[in-house]
């Protein structure tokens, strides 16, 4: 069995699946298909956005049981790129 038959089973993984919820919301706001048409694509997004939803949810449980301490604490880890105050005005 190939890959590409492999894949096709398998859920999208989320970039892809981000993609095309990208697409199925510039479809829809273009006006431009027909009611049925739409309310598929809706139905569509609708899935799609529970979906990523989903699986957002299932990286912050596998996150938090990675950044847990030894005595079973939650810790946090700052990321590279980011801070916590971000947006805030730095003052000395």
């Amino acid at each position: 069995m190939s890959a590409q038959k492999i894949r096709k089973n398998a859920e999208p993984k989320f970039e892809e699946a981000m993609a095309e919820l990208e697409e199925v919301v510039r479809r829809v706001e273009t006006g431009d298909t027909p009611l049925e048409e739409s309310l598929q694509a809706f139905e569509r997004g609708v899935a799609l956005v529970r979906r990523l939803h989903a699986r957002l949810d299932a990286v912050q449980s596998r996150i938090e049981e990675l950044s847990r301490g030894p005595e079973g604490a939650l810790g946090t880890v700052a990321l590279a790129g980011f801070s916590d105050d971000e947006g805030e005005d730095d003052e000395p």
